[in-house]
């Protein structure tokens, strides 16, 4: 029985001394997953930052030697009535795809541009389908609060994911919001 006794105490001694080891370790683990969460939204806000020019352009029709460039212009001329000088585009080029035709991301030159394309794109005929360029994270925020069931409507606008309730109330959400939490403080007033 002492010996139980002494090996209980000696491994009590140990246990404290592993412990008053382990809790800086936890400290700085936290300390760190601060960070990380802080960097990590910095690194979305910033790739989404740089691609608010850009916007993705689906089932955009592909053909042998075809210039991306004068057909897309062409195609916004036509179709939705809006004059595209050549230097309105930055860039413009197909994304890596399974299916054809693979989508095209398309950088104008300013915000200006882009709002004078994007605010008319429901004239759109055919399959073509415009979207904001938005960043995985961001589309990943989208899909939750859609999933969640809570919103007539989730949409992105100017490096924003913003959510309307059915009741009409709209909020900016952010990659590690609560979406519960948020809903239950904006019922409660706060």
């Amino acid at each position: 029985m002492e010996a139980l006794s002494i090996e209980n105490e000696h491994l009590k001694k140990r246990l404290d001394a592993v412990s008053s080891h382990i809790s800086p370790i936890k400290t700085d683990l936290a300390e760190t997953a601060k960070v990380a969460k802080i960097a990590n939204l910095s690194s979305n806000y910033n790739e989404q930052y740089s691609r608010k020019n850009n916007i993705k352009v689906f089932s955009f029709p592909r053909r042998d030697k075809q210039n991306l460039w004068k057909d897309f212009i062409e195609m916004i001329k036509r179709d939705l009535d809006v004059i595209l000088e050549e230097r309105d585009v930055v860039a413009i080029h197909r994304l890596p795809a399974v299916h054809e035709p693979s989508p095209l991301i398309v950088r104008f030159f300013n915000s200006d541009v882009k709002r004078s394309v994007m605010c008319v794109r429901k004239q759109l005929n055919g399959m073509v389908k415009f979207v904001d360029d938005v960043t995985q994270r961001n589309m990943e925020l989208i899909h939750r609060l859609e999933k969640s069931n809570h919103f007539e409507q989730v949409w992105y606008f100017n490096c924003g994911i913003y959510g309307r309730t059915e009741s009409g109330a709209q909020i900016k959400f952010g990659m590690y919001d609560d979406i519960n939490f948020r809903l239950r403080k904006l019922r409660s007033g706060h």
